[in-house]
């Protein structure tokens, strides 16, 4: 992937009527009030503050590579009134700084991007007891298409520009295999390509 975060901050934006959608997908699959989110990748960010504006006692922290996305979560989470449950921090995705069982929910929007199986292997180390992790691409499941038909053209020109590799069921299967996943993690084609890690 081109590393090009004007580009990967507009298409960000340009999802903002997707992220509820999205984030009560996440928040559903949990089950319960509260959860710990982590919000992951260059990608990440919208989904994390539709959580907690979705549920008042969630808390998350939005974790990338590089320090625009979180900032810009930041900003999202200020002016929609819930960064005081709002962490940011940056590093590699590949050795995440947090503890075993840390995070309720894990998402990794635009995860085929850039995931390997060590990025996969992490995002299930950090992912306590029966929760939920959503690591792929797509609208998920629940987004109408009144939702997504206004922005898609766009969504892929810009997902062209940064190099989108498309991944097929079959590659994304693999890299469960790699991470050594396979007895936690499903592939699943509903709203998009994902790997779904839990129960």
């Amino acid at each position: 992937m081109l590393r090009d975060d004007a580009i990967i901050l507009e298409i960000n934006r340009l999802w903002d009527p997707v992220y509820p959608h999205m984030a009560r997908y996440a928040l559903g699959r949990w089950g319960k009030p509260g959860p710990r989110v982590l919000d992951l990748g260059p990608f990440a960010g919208g989904i994390a503050v539709a959580a907690l504006d979705a549920d008042p006692q969630a808390r998350a922290i939005v974790f990338d590579e590089a320090p625009g996305v979180p900032g810009w979560a930041a900003q999202k989470a200020r002016a929609g009134g819930v960064e005081p449950r709002l962490e940011v921090a940056v590093g590699p995705m590949d050795r995440l700084p947090f503890p075993a069982g840390a995070f309720d929910i894990v998402v990794v929007r635009g995860a085929f991007f850039f995931l390997t199986p060590q990025i996969l292997r992490e995002a299930a180390r950090v992912l306590g007891p029966g929760g939920f992790g959503w690591i792929g691409g797509g609208y998920g499941p629940d987004t109408p298409d009144g939702v997504i038909s206004p922005i898609a053209d766009r969504s892929r020109e810009l997902n062209a520009r940064l190099g989108k590799r498309w991944v097929s069921a079959e590659e994304a299967r693999g890299l469960v295999e790699a991470a050594g996943l396979a007895d936690r993690a499903r592939v699943v084609e509903r709203g998009g390509l994902w790997i779904e890690v839990g129960p």
